[in-house]
């Protein structure tokens, strides 16, 4: 093809040297610019909560290297936040890797802020949101190793005439506040430019050496609008680039702005720069008239979002400042681990457990890697196991992330690991292999995610480890594999080593060896669900899986499902302790509802919370009793107290970093209000002994609930299964006819029956 940098032959007798040409059309147009922007004055800057930036700097032309290099760099975004309210936050648009950077490793260090990142194609959007209110204020550190490649676009030889955008593309034709396109003065501009053009890539020459061209601004405002920089005949790197868009645009060439850094050693920033990319044919063609490329980028450009967008979004209350400090850094650092937080960061690792901070990144890159590979485990990883995957995967040429973390009970396990593949989508994304390997079934709900995000992986491969019955996995797995449409869907229904794991892995992506090959050496029998295993499933079945995908897609979790479907059966366990062993509690609701929070919470946290709660209570009831109060009137007062009681805890749980106190409003006010209220009416009536002995009752069947739910599996059966609901009712209609005596009563009555026979005596 044409090298995009000569200009060509068919458009206005342009010089064979273009290079040359524009320094002389610059000169000439710097005096009459220079003319014209003495008779203008810019705008004052807009006051606002987004942060506009792209006082950047022009150059003449570069040719194209005749080699093409990679760098390195560290790039650290420092953000001052003074103090705040809770609820406050900050938005800022964080740099995603594509075809010309890779992003090899990411830290974050922000203490007293909740973070998560979303995100929205193709951006990715970072959200910090102050936790707690600081005296002091505190800062945000983001950092990022980045390897960044000169990237030469080869433009595809498309006519003008030809040029018909997809439905897909003619969003990039449209007006915007700051690129008008409609502007009668930019489209006769443009059209005036490219009427000797035949090509798309002729057409965008003649347009970019107008732009080049232009005087350089000096720096002020930063929302330059395109119809401004026509006007005044100079303008910003930004002001250019969004002229170059919506002469492009008006024309009929699909063009977007993509906003970055150009990166320098041993420098801070503010100020951002623009260029333009077109969407030529299949490709996206990068252009920048301020700093003089066509059709191809140096390895100083960092692309931090696209579209003509605020860089930083934040609340009114919040007067942040913000720096980016730039390092150019040896491929061996970049490369090697994400770096390590300091020990101060650590230490709120341990206390706050948040998903993204309990979460230890291991990973490892390489320059050319034939695959991609990502693994999630809900256990903490030993560093001989780490270092020897890393190993492998460095040999192998494969990029591997292993996210691990130690989590807690079931509840969080799931609603952590949900959160864990919700924060790393775009590493998902790009990944040949998803690898999930938890104690249970935890591993199959976190990877529902995908399908709320309606993520379409193609021929990513996905296995998922954990303990949980053949066919559970095959029927939530069946649920998965309908929504994120994967390549394949490896179930391991067993708790499996890592290491096992990783090989078997490794094996399929490098030798091709079947997963169910490999697996046996490590003893593991891998269950591969695809079309076909979909197809066999009966139509019931199938009716199941079809609802359980509606519902995700809905944004409804199954974990919610769980807890609904299992009430019936908790209740159905109640009555057969009650019917059959005749053991008291304080109601029939009250077990049940405690043994739902127990499920979230754990046992022994969940026993240690209900005793705090009605031992508190009773006490604070007790008082209550001179004051001569009705029943309705106490009970309101205990929901207060009860209320306290739980802010008081999940604070001490935020404090300490005890995940089950942070959720500790599982528990129901009500309930527990009632619970206590019957204790202190126990107490009054019938002795303290006898007071204690149903409130141990209570926590009893509740923990028996417990144990029979978590260690049978139920929760994901019910779900697989719901028609086992069918068999729970049918237990509560036979014990509702039950009219013998309780194990319990046999007890008392053979105890009397001995007393009988030895007063007869």
């Amino acid at each position: 093809m044409t090298d995009p940098s000569l200009a060509p032959a068919s458009a206005s007798k342009r010089s064979s040297r273009p290079a040359a040409a524009l320094k002389l059309l610059t000169l000439l147009a710097a005096l009459l610019g220079a003319a014209a922007a003495l008779a203008q004055v810019d705008p004052p800057p807009t006051a606002g909560v987004e942060v506009f930036t792209g006082a950047g700097e022009g150059a003449a032309p570069h040719d194209k290297p005749a080699k093409l290099t990679t760098t390195y760099w560290r790039v650290e975004l420092s953000v001052k936040v003074p103090k705040s309210q809770p609820g406050a936050h900050v938005q800022m648009l964080l740099p995603l890797s594509d075809d010309h950077q890779e992003i090899v490793s990411r830290r974050l260090d922000a203490d007293g802020f909740r973070y998560h990142d979303e995100l929205v194609p193709p951006n990715l959007l970072g959200i910090w949101t102050v936790a707690a209110a600081d005296r002091i204020g505190t800062q945000i550190d983001y950092d990022v190793n980045v390897a960044i490649h000169d990237t030469v676009v080869e433009i595809p030889k498309v006519a003008l005439a030809d040029l018909k955008p997809s439905d897909e593309e003619r969003i990039f034709l449209q007006a915007s506040p700051l690129v008008q396109t409609q502007d009668p003065d930019i489209r006769r501009k443009a059209r005036e430019l490219i009427q000797d053009a035949h090509t798309v890539e002729e057409a965008i020459w003649a347009l970019f050496q107008q732009t080049a061209a232009f005087v350089r601004a000096v720096p002020g405002e930063a929302k330059e609008d395109a119809a401004a920089v026509l006007r005044k005949g100079s303008g910003s790197n930004t002001g250019k680039a969004r002229l170059l868009t919506a002469m492009m645009r008006s024309v009929g060439i699909p063009a977007r702005l993509v906003g970055g850094l150009k990166l320098e050693d041993s420098t801070k920033k503010r100020a951002t720069i623009a260029w333009v990319e077109a969407r030529i044919g299949t490709a996206w063609v990068p252009f920048d008239p301020g700093g003089g490329y066509f059709g191809w980028l140096p390895t100083q450009y960092l692309a931090l979002y696209r579209q003509d967008l605020p860089l930083i979004v934040h609340s009114a209350s919040i007067n942040l400042e913000y720096d980016f400090l730039v390092h150019r850094i040896r491929r061996d650092t970049a490369v090697g681990a994400a770096p390590e937080p300091t020990p101060a960061a650590k230490q709120r690792a341990a206390a706050a457990p948040v998903a993204g901070q309990l979460v230890r990144t291991t990973s490892s890159y390489v320059e050319r890697p034939v695959a991609s590979v990502v693994m999630i485990a809900d256990e903490d990883v030993s560093d001989e196991v780490a270092e020897r995957i890393l190993a492998e995967a460095r040999e192998a040429e494969i990029n591997v992330v292993l996210l691990h973390a130690p989590f807690e009970s079931r509840y969080f396990r799931e609603q952590y690991l949900q959160r864990l593949v919700s924060n790393n989508l775009a590493l998902i994304r790009g990944a040949h292999v998803l690898l999930v390997t938890t104690h249970d079934d935890a591993s199959l709900y976190a990877l529902l995610t995908l399908g709320e995000k309606e993520m379409q992986l193609g021929d990513m491969r996905i296995v998922i480890a954990g303990k949980y019955p053949d066919s559970v996995g095959r029927v939530l797995g069946a649920v998965l594999y309908r929504m994120v449409d994967a390549g394949e869907v490896a179930l391991v229904n067993k708790p499996a080593r890592l290491l096992g794991l990783w090989e078997m892995v490794r094996a399929n992506v490098i030798n091709g060896v079947p997963m169910a090959e490999e697996a046996r050496k490590w003893n593991i029998t891998p269950t591969v669900l695809d079309q076909r295993v979909y197809e066999d499933l009966g139509w019931w079945r199938k009716l199941v899986i079809g609802a359980w995908s509606r519902a995700v897609r809905a944004q409804v979790p199954l974990q919610a499902l769980n807890l609904i479907l299992v009430l019936p059966v908790i209740a159905a366990i109640i009555v057969i302790v009650r019917t059959l062993i005749g053991i008291e509690t304080f109601g029939t609701f009250s077990p049940v509802i405690v043994a739902l929070a127990f499920l979230t919470t754990g046992l022994q946290w969940g026993l240690a919370i209900f005793a705090v709660i009605v031992s508190i209570g009773a006490a604070v009831r007790l008082l209550l009793q001179r004051a001569r109060l009705h029943l309705v009137a106490r009970l309101g007062i205990l929901i207060a107290v009860v209320a306290a009681i739980m802010a008081g805890l999940t604070v001490v749980g935020a404090s300490f970093g005890i995940g089950p106190l942070m959720n500790v409003s599982i528990f129901p006010m009500v309930i527990m209000s009632n619970v206590i209220e019957n204790f202190t009416s126990s107490r009054a009536q019938f002795g303290t002994r006898e007071a204690v002995r149903l409130t141990f009752n209570t926590m009893l069947l509740a923990a028996i609930c417990y144990v029979a739910i978590e260690t049978t599996g139920l929760q994901s059966l019910l779900l697989s299964f719901p028609e086992l609901l069918i068999g729970a009712i049918l237990i509560d209609v036979g014990l509702g006819k039950w009219r013998g005596l309780r194990l319990l009563e046999y007890r008392r009555f053979l105890g009397l029956a001995e007393k009988s026979d030895r007063w007869q005596r």
